[in-house]
């Protein structure tokens, strides 16, 4: 760390953390996770008081742990471990994990984009559909929610590509992508049942029978009716061991 001591920009780091717990709060991993990297950069080139230091250290730690246990980022990413005190180690990590993310949304934009047909008014409804898988892809779930419920012409049609999507995937053996893909679409519209039975699938032909009934149990919470799903729900049970 180089430079002249400015006291403000040890608060500056602090309000970067704030606006990143908002943002997990929120499950708006991506944007949590760029202004956790801005944050980390601050910290990383910033000369300051050991005392402002200590405090920045145990906020950034606190984060950390916060970050790894929350259900978005471990959907995302899986089980993560940050180590305490080590800024330019997570640093690196966070510019990986984005770095990461910004290749698959570009790979998810571009299949989107192949799959387009003329036409204003499907043009129209195409750009919807983008902007709403845009914030899921990049795991800004909460902003990708809204979109939604004021778009269901746009999210249905969302919904039918993950879920077409998901399902193939599990079909060819992809039992990992296929549940990553129906659990963004969960993100979106969280009450779907039957993207829930689906998701359950791909864990039983995974071999998963315990995330396989939990999922089941959660999709069952929404609709309590759902037949296909209790029928699949007892099948689970009498496989679990």
């Amino acid at each position: 760390m180089a430079g002249e001591i400015k006291r403000e920009d040890a608060g500056w780091i602090t309000k970067k953390i704030l606006e990143c717990r908002l943002h997990l709060k929120k499950e708006n991993i991506y944007s949590c996770l760029a202004t956790f990297k801005d944050a980390l950069e601050k910290m990383h080139t910033t000369r300051m008081l050991p005392i402002d230091e200590k405090k920045l250290n145990q906020e950034i730690n606190a984060f950390q742990t916060d970050l790894a246990s929350s259900r978005a980022f471990r959907h995302l990413y899986g089980p993560v471990t940050f180590k305490d005190d080590d800024i330019a180690t997570a640093l690196d990590f966070m510019k990986q994990l984005i770095q990461i993310k910004e290749e698959e949304i570009a790979e998810a934009m571009e299949i989107q984009k192949d799959g387009a047909t003329s036409g204003d008014k499907t043009n129209d409804l195409q750009k919807r559909i983008q902007e709403i898988m845009l914030c899921a892809e990049k795991g800004d779930f909460d902003i990708a929610r809204g979109l939604a419920e004021k778009d269901e012409e746009a999210a249905d049609a969302l919904i039918e590509g993950y879920n077409a999507s998901g399902i193939q995937s599990r079909m060819a053996g992809d039992f990992d992508k296929a549940v990553i893909t129906f659990k963004k679409a969960l993100f979106v519209r969280p009450d779907d049942e039957a993207l829930y039975y689906n998701m359950a699938r791909s864990y039983i032909e995974a071999g998963d029978w315990k995330s396989a009934n939990r999922t089941m149990e959660e999709g069952l919470k929404n609709n309590p009716a759902f037949q296909e799903g209790l029928r699949l729900q007892t099948f689970i049970r009498k496989n679990l061991t």
